[in-house]
């Protein structure tokens, strides 16, 4: 690895693989750009990694079209060569499987633990919101079922297309060839048969048209649409933060504390969103930022069950009121509220009902003006005459949080139409 030229490696999407003097496999990754990977594995300051590249004698890569190929063929290497140091850096966090039930309508899950379930299974995958990014693609075009248990009725997933609502019923009563067809697709493509699978579906096509069969020639062009969706989708790949770039999330926290004078540097920040059509489907939101990267584990959704006309901040303060019964989720360094001074100041109320007060720094961004209110008993300061990457912080914590209240109201207000 002493020879090791960075400028012979590509920029480009692919697998790199580490291997040992003997030639034995000692770790398998992915890349969107395999030389930045392998400039910052060089780099690194992780123990685990040092050992890594201290052991390894030669580098091999492969270079593929696309992430979702990328993902693919790791968990496939992965598999084969069950390397030492894939397991080292996992960091004692588990692999991802997609398992498929033994039963005439097999239902599709994600687990951690493949032994604990009577299925088969494809895997290991090393990202778990990739892999449901790549599942939620397919199933609008090739459904399936996820339904663990039997039911009478339809299912919601069913009234939105991404299942036959058969499947899942105590009858049983449908096309068992069709959903065979469905399940071996899916299957070619999670192990990374995905051109193969394309080529095979474009000459059925082809057959489809010339014997005139509509009907199957419209599926299986939806099917060939979520092969190329997958093949075209980016930020599959979550990219290993390099030491700079933890460095510059401490900085701009650092940034934070010294601009609403805090004590300590707040590395656990929560942020508050509320959304409603006219008053109704009203619902809340707490997305939960730790040493500035969104934890996705943390994120709590509410139903506003107290405020019956549209008012946010009274929504706010509920949500609050209700947020700070659960001292097991742990206690903020910082709450940041989407909305004006009202929005603040009803959140300062809630706060200063609890014990934690003098804890907790609250602070609120309000728009379209792009304000910061961070004492309410002064002026805001304007986004604009923060530092940039302060400011861009700021705008991303928020953008994020309404993003996904935003879904959240969405999927209530189908919920509540589909009862219709």
């Amino acid at each position: 690895m002493k020879d090791l030229d960075l400028k012979q490696i590509p920029n480009k999407i692919g697998v790199y693989i580490f291997k040992d003097k003997n030639g034995d496999v000692l770790y398998v990754g992915k890349a969107v750009n395999i030389r930045e990977r392998i400039k910052n594995h060089l780099k690194s300051s992780n123990p685990k990694i040092i050992e890594l590249i201290k052991n390894s004698e030669t580098l091999e890569y492969l270079i593929l079209e696309s992430e979702a190929e990328a993902l693919l063929k790791e968990a496939e290497l992965i598999k084969k060569f069950d390397p030492p140091f894939n397991q080292l850096l996992r960091d004692d966090t588990q692999y991802f499987f997609v398992g498929f039930t033994k039963e005439k309508y097999p239902k599709v899950f994600i687990t951690h633990q493949p032994q604990k379930y009577n299925a088969e299974y494809i895997g290991p995958f090393t990202e778990g919101s990739s892999l449901k990014k790549i599942l939620r693609i397919i199933r609008k075009e090739i459904p399936f079922c996820t339904c663990l248990k039997k039911h009478y009725g339809n299912c919601l997933n069913s009234s939105l297309g991404l299942c036959y609502g058969w499947c899942c019923k105590e009858d049983e009563i449908g096309d068992e060839r069709l959903y065979s067809k469905n399940i071996k697709k899916i299957k070619k493509i999670l192990k990374g048969d995905l051109r193969k699978l394309k080529k095979e579906l474009l000459d059925e096509l082809e057959k489809a048209i010339i014997n005139d069969e509509l009907e199957k020639a419209n599926r299986i062009k939806k099917e060939v649409q979520a092969i190329n969706k997958i093949l075209e989708h980016t930020n599959l790949i979550k990219e290993l933060e390099t030491e700079e770039e933890k460095l510059n999330r401490i900085k701009i926290l650092k940034e934070l504390q010294l601009l609403l004078k805090m004590n300590k540097l707040p590395n656990f920040i929560e942020v508050y969103d509320i959304s409603h059509f006219s008053g109704n489907y009203k619902v809340g939101i707490r997305v939960v930022f730790k040493e500035g990267e969104y934890s996705p584990k943390d994120l709590r959704k509410f139903k506003i069950k107290t405020v019956i006309k549209p008012n946010d901040p009274k929504m706010i303060y509920e949500v609050l009121k209700r947020r700070f019964k659960h001292l097991d989720w742990g206690i903020p360094d910082l709450i940041l509220i989407d909305g004006g001074k009202p929005q603040l100041s009803f959140a300062i109320k809630a706060l200063k009902e609890t014990n934690y007060y003098n804890n907790v720094k609250i602070i609120s961004i309000a728009k379209p003006r792009m304000v910061l209110y961070y004492d309410i008993n002064k002026n805001p300061i304007s986004l604009k005459d923060l530092p940039f990457s302060l400011a861009n912080f700021i705008k991303l914590l928020d953008k994020i949080t309404h993003r996904k209240v935003i879904n959240y109201h969405r999927k209530i207000r189908e919920k509540q139409w589909l009862k219709l």
